[in-house]
């Protein structure tokens, strides 16, 4: 025996092929290829054309057991073919009647039931009482006929978020445990310096109080050193007199100045004297050579005497002597003349020369320019005695009051930060292999119930393991608090500014794993994350979110390097 398996039909009706006459329009009746409750097919039709969607009359000819029995039915072309003359035509109007009628005829044709016409009929024909399918309305006095189960609903919602709340808190319990890391052993932690004193002095406070906020760069207070005071007083006293001693000069220049005018007519009187004098005396030596050349000619006649032409000789020797004389006084006239403006020369020696009076002002100008200079380097020197703010910040403690004597490298006050404050968490050997550097971390401070993200910046390990006393590292127990975690807050200005140093925090690290396979798989997924929050954050500033200690690019670096 052989078993062959077909698929299941997809039909909402069985298909027949008992016989089934359809006479469409009135024409003449063909018989139906086959046919169901939804519709019939038609083979060889020879009947006027049709076109898709076309409504038709049927007129549907059941034989049974000998009785035609007919009933009309309206029909639409649903598909056709031209060249096999085939039609599928589609009941859009089956009566209930008609329907009933073919559904019977259908069921006990399947069945192979066959039943007489007469109880055909009278199954069909069964008066039936009609009513009405939408509900009677009952009186508001009796009880509904439909009730809402309320205490099934209410059980099942319960029952619902209990084990929502179970489930919910079973997970957190695992995410808590696994894969997240809690810390109490943390706390607020500011940068703190202790500032001294510079060099020996007295301590000049400026508005110096416990509690007192200064800006970066802002003086905290003076120191008046005693040398250095006394360096400036010398100074100033040198200047005082060096700026005498240029106002005398000054004031013997101005004057010199004047009287070399009249030192300058004089000499050019004398030059005019000394020019009319020898003018005379070329005069007399010309008077003295004719008076020579006369005695000679009488001396050749022996008219006079040799003592007379020997006195005529002297004489011209003289006059000769004289007019040289007056000739070498007019030209040292003449050249003191002509620097008569700056120079006097008294015949002696210069009595007056203005260009030394220059040299020797100008020398006591910068004299005075060094002792200006001098005292200008001991003011900035004690300008530069003043101790700045290094950071935004406030004073917590002071050690000496104002206007005391303090020595030098003394500790005068210890600054704190503000408005940067990191927090650090300290770990055991186990703990701190599952911290990642660069990693955000969620930080709660009980005290202010405050929380904030915050960057881990550093991690050391061997913090607690370092021997002061011989400067090397010493192995201890792997569950002692021996690493130190550096975390940056990162918050808004107003929640930074509540948060003092000392402060207890509990700090929540994201867990990383140990193993080489899975710590690869979350960090390639957390790099995904982390690019997706970059992308997020392009309008959010970034000055607020990482208070420029580091920028989008320096994060994305940080993540790739990990």
């Amino acid at each position: 025996m052989r078993i062959t398996r077909e698929k299941p039909c997809q039909r909402r009706h069985h298909r027949l092929n008992a016989p089934l006459y359809v006479s469409i329009d009135g024409d003449e009746p063909s018989l139906a290829y086959d046919w169901s409750l939804g519709g019939l097919r038609i083979d060889n039709y020879q009947g006027k054309t049709l076109s898709i969607l076309d409504e038709v009359s049927l007129l549907l000819e059941l034989p049974f057991q000998g009785f035609q029995i007919s009933f009309e039915v309206t029909g639409a072309i649903v598909r056709l073919s031209q060249d096999s003359h085939t039609l599928f035509i589609e009941f859009i109007d089956l009566s209930e009647r008609s329907f009933d009628l073919m559904n019977h005829f259908v069921d006990d044709l399947i069945r192979g039931k066959m039943a007489t016409i007469d109880d055909t009929i009278c199954r069909i024909d069964v008066p039936v009482t009609p009513i009405s399918t939408s509900p009677t309305p009952n009186p508001t006095e009796q009880m509904p006929g439909n009730r809402w189960p309320i205490k099934s609903i209410v059980m099942t919602f319960f029952y619902l978020s209990l084990g929502g709340f179970v489930f919910s808190y079973l997970a957190l319990i695992i995410y808590s445990s696994y894969f997240t890391m809690e810390i109490e052993t943390s706390v607020i932690s500011s940068k703190i310096q202790t500032l001294k004193m510079p060099i020996d002095g007295v301590l000049k406070p400026m508005n110096l109080t416990i509690g007192a906020k200064f800006t970066q760069g802002q003086p905290l207070f003076s120191v008046e050193n005693i040398n250095l005071k006394n360096k400036i007083n010398a100074s100033k006293l040198k200047i005082k007199s060096a700026e005498i001693k240029l106002t005398e000069a000054k004031e013997k220049y101005r004057i010199e100045s004047e009287r070399m005018k009249l030192y300058q007519i004089v000499s050019t009187t004398d030059v005019k004297i000394l020019k009319a004098q020898l003018a005379a005396k070329k005069s007399e030596l010309g008077a003295a050579d004719e008076d020579f050349i006369r005695l000679n000619k009488l001396k050749l006649t022996s008219l006079i005497s040799t003592k007379q032409l020997e006195d005529a000789i002297q004489n011209q020797n003289t006059k000769s002597y004289q007019v040289k004389a007056l000739e070498a006084k007019l030209v040292q006239a003449t050249a003191m003349e002509a620097v008569s403006e700056r120079r006097h020369y008294n015949h002696k020696e210069f009595g007056v020369d203005l260009d030394i009076k220059a040299v020797e002002l100008q020398t006591l100008y910068s004299t005075l320019q060094v002792e200006q200079q001098r005292l200008a380097g001991f003011i900035t020197a004690q300008n530069n005695q003043v101790v700045r703010a290094p950071y935004n910040g406030k004073v917590t403690s002071l050690f000496y009051s104002e206007n005391t004597s303090v020595p030098r490298n003394e500790a005068i006050l210890t600054f704190e930060e503000v408005g940067n404050n990191q927090v650090i968490a300290f770990l055991n050997q186990e703990e701190v292999l599952q911290v990642g550097l660069n990693d955000l971390a969620n930080v709660f401070i009980p005290a202010l119930g405050l929380e904030l993200e915050a960057l881990i910046t550093e991690i050391d390990r061997s913090s607690g393991y370092l021997d002061k006393k011989n400067a090397n590292y010493s192995w201890r127990d792997k569950k002692e608090k021996t690493a130190r975690v550096l975390l940056q807050l990162i918050g808004t200005s107003e929640n930074i500014s509540l948060i003092n140093a000392g402060l207890p925090a509990v700090v929540i690290f994201n867990r990383r794993s140990t193993n080489p396979l899975f710590s690869k798989i979350k960090n390639n997924n957390s790099h995904k994350v982390m690019e997706g929050d970059l992308s997020k954050s392009k309008n959010v500033d970034k000055s607020q979110l990482y208070k420029n200690k580091t920028s989008d690019k320096s994060k994305r670096a940080a993540y790739d390097s990990i």
